[in-house]
């Protein structure tokens, strides 16, 4: 991702997916440094679709944010349609 530090590709991201963070996840550690960070979010998908991510933030040098990401739904098609939102 083309972002200079986690929480700017982490806010994006959580924008993107339009999803909510879970279990205090959706903040970084000041004493993280440059530990990966895992964010957890959940969602609804339209028609009412349980969609749960799991994303996984860590800095590449001086080239940006690497980023990977899991996601499960009840839907088979949504999670191909879910992280495709990330550009």
């Amino acid at each position: 991702l083309q972002y200079k530090s986690l929480e700017e590709a982490m806010a994006s991201v959580i924008n993107m997916l339009g999803m909510q963070p879970c279990d205090g996840t959706g903040t970084i550690k000041a004493a993280a440094g440059a530990k990966p960070h895992m964010l957890h979010a959940s969602g609804v998908f339209i028609g009412g679709k349980s969609t749960f991510a799991r994303a996984q933030f860590s800095m590449q040098g001086d080239s940006g944010v690497v980023l990977k990401i899991a996601v499960r739904s009840e839907d088979q098609n949504v999670p191909r349609m879910v992280a495709d939102c990330i550009r």
